[in-house]
């Protein structure tokens, strides 16, 4: 029976053998885990960045308004009074002193 059981690992392991991931093999993966987590940082940093300069756009103070220019409407004048008639001139004559 130790016999029997020894063949059939051995027949399982050299079908699982085969499949297993070589040295090389993990490298090869590791280098593509890298590559995709550098791209990933640099959309991260890139997006932020926008998000980041966005906010800055809405949060910027507004610039100051130009000021408002008011003209003042002019005071109406009464208008003059007609011309009244003089009042007639009074001559006296006073004779000569002698």
């Amino acid at each position: 029976m130790d016999n029997e059981r020894q063949i059939a690992l051995e027949a399982r392991f050299d079908t699982i053998l085969p499949t297993l991931a070589t040295k090389a093999d993990i490298e090869a993966l590791r280098a593509d885990i890298h590559k995709w987590m550098v791209g990933s940082m640099i959309g991260l940093f890139i997006g932020f960045g926008g998000l980041a300069a966005a906010l800055g756009q809405l949060l910027k103070p507004p610039l100051p308004a130009a000021p408002v220019a008011v003209q003042a409407q002019p005071i109406p004048q009464p208008a003059p009074a007609p011309p009244t008639q003089a009042p007639p001139t009074i001559i006296i004559n006073i004779p000569p002193l002698k």
